[in-house]
């Protein structure tokens, strides 16, 4: 749409923060923090950096006000809490607002972070791309989400605003903060990395040494039916995307995950259903079958409970591994897709979706 073009030119997705995020003690790995000392004992740890509250002790203040860091960038502009699920309303420093969301679950918490300021690929289901891209998130940034979410998060999701793999560098090294020993040590088999699949990008994290599960967003079969649904996604072959993502599967020795959204009357019928089989038949992957999350003003509807019970038997029938996902936080608009890029009021940026139903 003519909004997501006007809002990802280059220079502004590459324009650094006049605020110094870049500088931000969340965005360094270990062994920047220790350059940071020339060998000198310091006076904190690495590991302090991410303690889980906004408001830093003194002592670590002074460190960073001498050491020319920033503790914390985000500001937390709003809550919604609703059931299993928490939304947060991070504020930047340059006038956006990203949103992320805290599932809980009864053995740990599962955070789903955003990794950019809007995203470019707007997608006709989902709220996150109506504005456009504006700029990458930092690792720093990214990592921060993590953090203010709380010290019981034991599993990480890029499943909120943004496309990862479009911010390749940043995440990758917001992931590598994330699992550093020195500081959080956090699991890499609880990190997922969500994506629509970005060939070139796929081919350069299977040589990652980097223990990820990796989920393709494909909720398509059809090359035509894939571009309507994800306009920005035009130029990358759908056959080649599968073969990136499986590559990286067998590289790791562990199975890749495509979600496909189920949308009545667009990819839902039973030849899609044997479409999909035949695309992943003996491949290292398995198949979430999802509902769509309802965003206002999107002219789509929710599959019915037999049309998807269909389209699951026909892909247990060629033994292609199946489940039905049902997203947590659709009652305070934050599953799958609802996700909105806002300002520092809390107001939707750019925008509305389109009217009128999909066909």
């Amino acid at each position: 749409m003519a909004s997501a073009q006007r809002h990802s030119t280059p220079d502004l997705v590459r324009q650094r923060d006049p605020a110094g995020v870049s500088g931000l003690s969340l965005g360094l790995t270990s062994s920047e923090f220790a350059g940071l000392h020339e060998g000198a004992v310091p006076d904190v740890t690495y590991r302090e950096l991410f303690f889980p509250h906004a408001d830093p002790p003194r002592r670590l203040q002074n460190w960073a006000r001498s050491r020319g860091v920033r503790l914390r960038t985000l500001t937390r502009i709003g809550r919604d809490q609703g059931g299993r699920s928490e939304k947060m309303l991070f504020g930047l420093h340059d006038g956006y607002a990203v949103e992320s969301v805290l599932i809980r679950r009864f053995d740990g918490h599962t955070a789903c972070i955003s990794s950019q300021v809007g995203c470019a690929f707007a997608c006709r289901f989902c709220a996150s791309g109506q504005a456009g891209l504006m700029r990458n998130l930092e690792a720093g940034e990214i990592v921060e989400q993590v953090v203010r979410l709380g010290p019981k998060v034991n599993r990480i999701v890029f499943m909120g605003i943004g496309e990862p793999l479009n911010n390749y560098q940043q995440v990758l090294k917001a992931i590598r903060i994330l699992r550093d020993r020195q500081g959080m040590n956090f699991p890499t088999t609880g990190i997922t990395l969500s994506t629509i699949g970005i060939p070139k990008a796929l081919k350069q994290l299977r040589e990652e040494h980097l223990a990820i599960n990796l989920t393709i967003s494909l909720h398509a079969t059809t090359q035509e039916v894939r571009d309507r649904l994800i306009p920005g996604a035009r130029k990358h072959p759908l056959g080649e995307v599968v073969e990136r993502a499986c590559a990286w599967a067998r590289r790791h020795n562990r199975p890749v995950t495509f979600a496909y959204l189920v949308l009545p009357g667009i990819n839902d019928s039973i030849a899609d259903a044997r479409r999909l089989a035949a695309m992943l038949r003996d491949s290292p992957a398995r198949v979430n079958l999802m509902r769509w999350n309802p965003v206002d003003g999107v002219g789509l509807q929710r599959t019915p409970d037999r049309s998807l019970a269909h389209f699951r038997t026909t892909l247990e029938n060629a033994l292609v591994p199946v489940v039905v996902r049902d997203t947590q936080g659709r009652d305070i608009s934050a599953a799958c897709g609802q996700l909105w890029l806002r300002d520092l009021k809390g107001l939707p940026v750019g925008n509305r979706p389109r009217q009128g139903r999909m066909t």
